[in-house]
This record gives structure tokens, sequence and C-alpha cells, in this order.
């Protein structure tokens, strides 16, 4: 065999990598972090003004995990008026692992969720709610072992 057929046969495995390369990341699945990103991209100043709302609070909202129970704990003054509410457990590595759960007027204000509905890893928990004509947005991150 002379250089001539070395070199077709070294441009064509070169070019059957580049392919195989190419079908290869075709097949991989890319789930994107938020699927609407746009509209909550373009709702961020009226979660800024939510965010400040909710730090400006005597008692602060708190996520606690125990005995296989996550605890959200919110000022009772304001769940008592509450209008509209949501929990949101968002998990960073699969949007199949996410948990929304509506918040109910409360008189205590704790509400509690079992640990093991929820997969193994990292949640962010996402507390969104309308008490007395305010909105309030907090985030606190909570591992499930």
């Amino acid at each position: 065999m002379n250089w001539g057929y070395r070199i077709v046969l070294a441009f064509g495995a070169g070019v059957a990598f580049i392919l195989f390369l190419v079908w290869k990341t075709m097949q991989v699945d890319i789930e994107m972090v938020e699927t609407n990103y746009y509209e909550k991209e373009m709702a961020f100043n009226g979660k800024m003004q939510a965010t400040a709302n909710a730090n400006a609070l005597p008692q602060k909202i708190a996520v606690n995990k125990k005995e296989g129970k996550i605890i959200v704990t919110v000022d009772s003054s304001l769940t008592a008026a509450i209008t509209t509410g949501e929990i949101h457990f968002y998990n960073p590595a699969s949007e199949k692992s996410d948990k929304k759960m509506a918040l109910p007027t409360s008189n205590h204000g704790v509400y509690i969720f079992s640990a093991a509905q929820f997969n193994k890893g990292k949640y962010i928990a996402k507390i969104s709610f309308t008490s007395a004509g305010k909105n309030y947005y907090a985030e606190e991150v909570i591992f499930i072992p």
C-alpha cells in the first residue's frame, strides 16, 4: 500500500470519527434549568421587591429538616391573611424531581412536609405568597440525604 492510500484512509477515519461524535452528542438529553426563563426574567423586579419584603420581616422565613420532615416556618401574623401562596421545592439536577405545593392560610405559621416524598439531593425551597396585599418571596437550600 503506498502513501496515497494511507492518506485517504486516515482522512476517511477522521471523517468517520467526527460523524460518530456528532451522532453521540445528538443522543444526549439536555435539560434546561428553567423551561420558561424569559417570562421569569421579565418578572424579576417584582421578585426583588417580594424578597425585600420577606427580608424586612421581624421573624425570617425558615426551612428546617429534622426527623424525616421538612418544616417551613413563616410569621404567623402573615399566614392568617394569605390570599395566594406556594412552596416550590426546586431540584437543580432534575426537573422531574420538583414539587409544588400550595401554602394555605394558617393560624400558627408552621407547615410540615414529609421528606419521604422527595428524591435524594439538593433542593431549593422557593416560598412565595401574598398576604394583606403584599408579596413575599424567600429561598432556602435544603439537602435530602
